[in-house]
């Protein structure tokens, strides 16, 4: 992809983030977006239909992350021995701790995240065969764990302590 298009679409991004922690998305204009991102008019219709398509897009950018990496958790690895996954999803928050903390803040957090969680458990089922109606206790396990290590890490955030949040979370996991 042409950096231009990268670096106009990174702007983008910050800046919806930016200013959905100030306001409720519905109340930001295209112009206002535009003044924060560094953009014209022309340069943002150019890679969104509008502006409801430019948070969709900035959303799914955050979330296609997130969602890929849970097609590669392993139910059995993660159950029985939680650390390697532990470390990756700490690895991931670590990488984009800038993102998560900036999410964290903004008028969306509470119904995106909740989304977020269901759909990452979602994908650790789906790519584990795991379903509700012959798994019952395996998707409650991974619920429990998704939303608590989800919580846990947002919680902790303003004062992100990886040792301290690795081990609560693996020793929770271990528990059983």
């Amino acid at each position: 992809m042409d950096k231009r298009i990268v670096k106009t679409r990174l702007a983008v991004f910050n800046a919806v983030f930016d200013l959905a922690a100030e306001k409720e998305l519905d109340k930001i204009t295209v112009v206002e977006l535009c003044e924060k991102a560094g953009i014209n008019k022309s340069t943002f219709y150019l890679h969104y239909k509008s502006i409801n398509d430019c948070f969709q897009k900035c959303f799914d950018l955050f979330t296609d992350k997130v969602l890929e990496f849970g097609k590669s958790i392993d139910y059995k690895t993660m159950s029985v021995a939680p650390e390697e996954t532990v470390k990756k999803i700490l690895d991931a928050t670590e990488e984009n701790l800038v993102y998560v903390k900036r999410f964290r803040k903004t008028v969306i957090y509470d119904s995106a995240i909740k989304s977020l969680k269901a759909k990452f458990v979602d994908v650790i089922c789906k790519n584990n065969n795991i379903n509700l109606k012959d798994n019952y206790h395996e998707v409650a396990k991974v619920a429990f764990l998704v939303g608590g290590c989800a919580d846990l890490i947002m919680m902790l955030t303003p004062d992100f302590n990886r040792e301290e949040i690795e081990n609560i979370m693996i020793n929770t996991i271990k528990r059983k």
